[in-house]
């Protein structure tokens, strides 16, 4: 699922490591947050939050998977996770996925549409 140009609501920020994300521990993720690697295939999620680990933090930031971004998963299973970031194609290990906390997302109607 590719999000559309025209939607506002489904446009992810980039980051480095040591931008605002960094210090995102600091907030309560939304009580509706759940692992990445729990969501099904075909899940549309955005990030919440990432654990408080500065060495995978750093890795997962690097791969575009900061809080606020949307990420469409592709297949999670039980091995690694497949997902859709920011229109590039990630695999991260199952033991990275669960330190990624994420909630459902609603399919923007403009997008849908337009598929």
């Amino acid at each position: 699922m590719k999000p559309s140009r025209h939607c506002h609501k489904h446009h992810g920020r980039h980051e480095s490591c040591h931008g605002p994300e960094h210090h995102v521990q600091d907030h309560e993720p939304d009580s509706k947050a759940r692992d990445l690697a729990s969501f099904p295939d075909g899940s549309l999620v955005r990030i919440e939050r990432v654990g408080d680990c500065p060495c995978p933090r750093c890795r997962i930031f690097a791969l575009g998977l900061t809080p606020g971004t949307l990420v469409e998963v592709v297949s999670g299973g039980h091995g690694p996770c497949r997902l859709k970031v920011r229109d590039a194609d990630v695999v991260v290990g199952r033991g990275i996925a669960e330190k990624i906390l994420a909630v459902e997302e609603e399919p923007c109607p403009v997008c849908a549409a337009r598929r």
